[in-house]
């Protein structure tokens, strides 16, 4: 199935466990789910889903990632592509938190969890896009 409507989506502790960069297109893919209102309050509760953007090349796309140092927040900046090979290889899972829109923006407040220490992340996404992200997802397995 595909959407258009983010009101009826939410990625909150979803975890991103693969992610593509194709044709100015960003693509999350979620192999357990995400939450649809269609589906009742279980978190997450859809099959296997993914959400894509479409990049602004005006806007591009922006990562932060934070640590601490010495009890000081280190912010460091990530490109899509180290996100990208980081992620389908495994070595973090890129959990959502928060959602806010802006116009020409969409920003992601979301989690880095990784085996090594720090074990988490404190992380920003900034996606420039001027056009509403698409939701694909499979119905619950139940519900089909």
């Amino acid at each position: 199935m595909k959407s258009a409507d983010r009101d009826r989506f939410s990625l909150h502790d979803c975890r991103a466990k693969r992610i593509r960069c194709e044709d100015g297109k960003l693509t999350f893919c979620f192999p357990d789910g995400i939450w649809c209102a269609d589906y009742g309050e279980d978190w997450p509760n859809t099959g296997k889903a993914s959400v894509s953007y479409r990049i602004d090349p005006m806007r591009e796309v922006t990562i932060y990632l934070f640590r601490m140092e010495e009890g000081k927040t280190i912010r460091e900046e990530c490109t899509v592509e180290e996100l990208i090979e980081k992620v389908n290889s495994r070595q973090w899972e890129l959990e959502f938190a928060y959602c806010y829109y802006s116009y020409g923006e969409v920003f992601h407040s979301c989690w880095i969890w990784q085996e090594e220490e720090p074990c988490s992340l404190e992380t920003q996404l900034f996606i420039g896009t001027k056009e509403t992200e698409v939701f694909e997802y499979d119905p619950p397995s139940d519900k089909r």
